[in-house]
């Protein structure tokens, strides 16, 4: 019985040793490979990817016509702004400076425009506005710094 309990705890502990090393290789993967996925949108994809999200914003949040209006060319100068900074991000060497800027560049541009837009729309839209973008940033992989 001793015996027994030695083994499958010795089990227990080699599984539990690879699942936390494998998440680990995971998270490693993911870091290393990020700023190339991510430098891999061409500015047409990302004014195609902010068509696809205005067009989405439209809908969930029933903007009005003037909102529309107000919101689309912010929308779309956001991802222009991110293609660029993405442009300036695949000309330098990828070190950990640029990758910095980077991010940081892409914080000053997510909150520039999130914050004209909010001013645009109503309390609960925001709301809305606010858990689609966090859905979002799933969708486009920034450099990590």
């Amino acid at each position: 019985m001793v015996l027994a309990l030695h083994l499958a705890s010795r089990v227990f502990s080699a599984v539990w040793k690879e699942r936390h090393d494998s998440r680990k290789i995971r998270v490693g993967i993911f870091l290393l490979t990020t700023p190339a996925v991510w430098a891999q949108y061409s500015k047409a994809d990302l004014t195609k990817l902010a068509a696809d999200r205005f067009d989405m914003a439209v809908r969930k949040l029933n903007l009005r016509s003037d909102q529309v209006a107000a919101i689309k060319p912010l929308i779309l100068s956001n991802y222009v702004e991110m293609g660029q900074m993405k442009d300036v991000y695949r000309g330098s060497d990828r070190s950990a400076a640029p990758k910095k800027d980077a991010n940081d560049s892409l914080k000053a541009i997510d909150v520039k425009y999130n914050g004209q837009i909010n001013t645009i729309l109503s309390p609960e839209q925001a709301k809305v506005w606010k858990r689609m973008q966090k859905d979002w940033k799933d969708d486009l992989i920034l450099p990590k710094s």
